[in-house]
């Protein structure tokens, strides 16, 4: 199976969600290859799964100090974003992935659990299918398929899947800034102390030579990979969808639009 592997580059975070849903819509359209995207951001951000309820973020806290709230295709729960890892994988249902969602979960993290021991780091993967964990924090649970560095989860996943394709998004926190963490979500102060970034666990975490053993580890699976740029017209569209994904604080928004 042939895929185009879209290498780490830093982007706005808006901008970052939208270049996502334009790569799987010209995926779907069979216009494109299967990708593999991997990217970083330019700012702080949060990201909200796709069901889930924004009451559960500090809004006023985050229009204050201008952290965007950025709801994502897929589900799972919120994620704070700036020194990280993030990637995409958007495919049709063919091939190595005409499996159900369990089964592209086994291979995506498969590939990482290889690419994180070339990196010199043991980790396991998570195989129950339930969490019980109602934290609106992405990384103070788990669950199938994702993958945990003994005990401490490390690589937050989720997908959105239609009847022909699905995307996977994944976050690998390198950082983390517990204090903002604690002000950005309305969670037990607790939660937030059981979210590590990957350097606090395995401090020689380079995210080049990462990128460069995800290549060799998805070779390895048997994927052949043509490394790509993102093409003008999945960035044209992107652009063209980034203001659908500002969620909008709207209460505060009201308040100040109020004439004095």
């Amino acid at each position: 199976m042939l895929i185009r592997f879209i290498e780490f580059q830093k982007f706005d975070p808006y901008l970052n969600m939208t270049i996502d849903e334009a790569i799987n819509y010209f995926v779907r359209q069979g216009m494109v290859l299967p990708t593999f995207r991997l990217y970083g951001w330019n700012r702080k951000a949060v990201t909200i799964g796709e069901f889930q309820k924004i009451e559960e973020i500090n809004q006023d806290f985050c229009l204050i100090n201008k952290i965007p709230i950025v709801r994502r295709l897929t589900g799972g729960k919120g994620i704070l974003h700036y020194d990280d890892l993030t990637y995409s994988f958007s495919c049709k249902k063919e091939a190595n992935f005409r499996g159900n969602l369990f089964k592209a979960y086994e291979i995506l993290s498969n590939i990482f659990v290889r690419a994180f021991s070339l990196s010199g780091i043991s980790v396991e993967i998570r195989r129950e299918k339930k969490s019980f964990n109602k934290s609106p924090l992405c990384f103070a649970r788990s669950s199938f398929g994702e993958i945990c560095f003994q005990n401490i989860k490390i690589v937050g996943s989720a997908q959105k899947r239609w009847i022909d394709c699905f995307i996977q998004q994944g976050t690998i926190p390198i950082t983390v800034d517990r204090d903002l963490l604690k002000k950005v979500f309305l969670c037990i102060p607790d939660e937030a102390d059981m979210v590590f970034g990957i350097k606090e666990l395995f401090d020689k975490f380079d995210i080049e030579i990462f990128q460069e053993n995800i290549k060799r580890a998805l070779k390895e699976e048997g994927f052949e990979i043509v490394v790509e740029p993102l093409q003008e017209q999945e960035l044209a569209l992107a652009l063209e969808l980034k203001g659908k994904h500002q969620v909008l604080y709207s209460k505060i928004e009201m308040q100040q639009r109020q004439p004095c």
